[in-house]
C-alpha cells in the first residue's frame, strides 16, 4: 500500500471516531433533555449549543433518534467503505462492507418491528440497539478489515 493510500485511511479513520464522538454528543444531548421535559425538572445537563432542544416535546426529541440513527448508519457506512477501499482496493470488499451495514441495520429494525408486534418492545429494543450500536461505532468495521484481510492472504495463499 502506498502511503498516500495509507494516510487517507488513517485521516478517514480519524473522521470516522471524530464522527462517533459527535453521535454521542448529540445522543447525549438529546436523552438530557428528554429526561428534563418528561420528569419537568430545572436540573438540566444540556450543552449550551443544543439548548434549542429544549424547544421540543419528549415526543418529538424520542422520535428524531429514529432518523438520526439511520443518517448515522448511513454516514459510519459511508466512512467505513471509503476506509475498506482506502486499504484494499477492491470493489467486492467495499460493497461487502455496505451490505454488511445494511444487514446489520435492518436485521435491528426487524427486532424491534418484532418486539412491537408481540407487545413485548422491552426485550427485543435490546437487541434492536446493540445491532444499532454495531453500525453506529467502529466496532463493525474493526471486524471487516481483519477480515478481510485474511481474506486477501487466504486468497494470496491459493
Amino acid at each position: 500500500m502506498n502511503s498516500r493510500r495509507i494516510w487517507f485511511a488513517v485521516l478517514m479513520a480519524a473522521v470516522y471516531i471524530s464522527t462517533g464522538f459527535f453521535r454521542e454528543f448529540v445522543f447525549v444531548n438529546i436523552n438530557e433533555q428528554m429526561r428534563v421535559t418528561y420528569y419537568q425538572t430545572n436540573d438540566s445537563q444540556v450543552a449550551p449549543s443544543m439548548q434549542f432542544l429544549n424547544s421540543f416535546e419528549y415526543g418529538t426529541l424520542y422520535y428524531a433518534k429514529w432518523p438520526l440513527t439511520f443518517l448515522f448508519t448511513v454516514i459510519f457506512a459511508a466512512f467505513a467503505a471509503l476506509i475498506v477501499r482506502a486499504i484494499f482496493q477492491n470493489r467486492r470488499l467495499v460493497i461487502i462492507t455496505l451490505l454488511a451495514y445494511s444487514a446489520v441495520f435492518f436485521t435491528g429494525l426487524l427486532f424491534y418491528g418484532i418486539g412491537v408486534l408481540a407487545g413485548s418492545v422491552e426485550r427485543f429494543y435490546v437487541i434492536a440497539r446493540f445491532l444499532a450500536g454495531m453500525v453506529e461505532t467502529p466496532a463493525l468495521l474493526i471486524v471487516l478489515v481483519p477480515a478481510f484481510y485474511l481474506f486477501r492472504q487466504e486468497n494470496k495463499a491459493s
